[in-house]
């Protein structure tokens, strides 16, 4: 038998050099929904496993994947991509502006809301903008600030380089974006988002909780604290890299200026 992808001699189900099944029917409503339940919970059930224990023991997960296990999890770009797509997805399919969704971290109450129809509401609306229509590039840039806190200044004294220091914020930023997609459904359901706060809470938590997971060998606490330390420095860095850019654009930008200053905002 010779197989249907890569021509290579085929004597099982499954062709050994390209994995593509032997035994493929003819496409129909059934077998298409077959096939793509499969791609979900093929590989031994890949994707609910991966979802399971990134909940359970992130930290574990990224250590396996550092170990060279390539097979039991999703690899954690992929899982990054794959749930910030699935956020849009679900916004999509209940009719939820994203930029919209965004402009709910509002209500955190920790920056004076700028005033209706003044500069600063339209320049808040042209960022906002800005980071719904590009929030794959901008939550993939936070990954290697992530990385370089925890290699260089939290958890220099590991043995692991500053690539394989990634994985677990790759895994744990992509699995945060389920807390989006739960706002999103219950907004679609109630009108009523998750409080942004609740949702910074169970990232840091989480995060804090994650690194603990990963380098339990320098105690729970002490890892624990330490991946809160990556946390804030990591956005500490990022709103210091905003004000840079923001200092920039109002340097090299007259209409900019004017839009933000205090006496055109009153």
């Amino acid at each position: 038998m010779t197989c249907i992808n890569c021509s290579a001699e085929v004597s099982s189900n499954y062709c050994s050099n390209c994995g593509q099944r032997q035994t493929v029917k003819r496409l129909s409503v059934k077998e298409g929904w077959n096939d793509f339940w499969a791609r979900i919970y093929g590989f031994d059930g890949m994707f609910p496993r991966t979802l399971r224990d990134i909940t359970m023991r992130p930290g574990e997960v990224s250590r396996k994947y550092i170990e060279g296990n390539r097979v039991a999890y999703y690899g954690p770009v992929g899982y990054f991509f794959l749930m910030i797509t699935l956020m849009y997805l679900v916004a999509s399919l209940f009719n939820i502006d994203v930029m919209e969704f965004m402009k709910s971290g509002r209500d955190l109450g920790i920056a004076p809301q700028a005033k209706v129809g003044s500069g600063q509401e339209h320049f808040s609306q042209s960022m906002l903008k800005l980071m719904s229509d590009n929030l794959k590039l901008f939550s993939f840039m936070m990954i290697p600030i992530f990385a370089f806190c925890s290699r260089f200044l939290f958890f220099r004294k590991q043995d692991l380089n500053y690539v394989e220091h990634m994985v677990l914020p790759f895994f744990v930023q992509g699995h945060v974006y389920w807390i989006s997609i739960f706002s999103l459904i219950l907004y679609a359901v109630s009108g009523h988002f998750l409080f942004t706060w609740i949702q910074l809470l169970i990232t840091i938590i989480f995060t804090s909780y994650a690194y603990a997971n990963l380098f339990a060998e320098q105690g729970k606490i002490k890892s624990f604290l330490k991946g809160f330390g990556v946390y804030v420095v990591t956005y500490m860095f990022v709103a210091f890299l905003a004000i840079g850019f923001l200092v920039l654009l109002i340097a090299f930008n007259s209409d900019i200026f004017e839009m933000l200053k205090p006496s055109n905002n009153r």
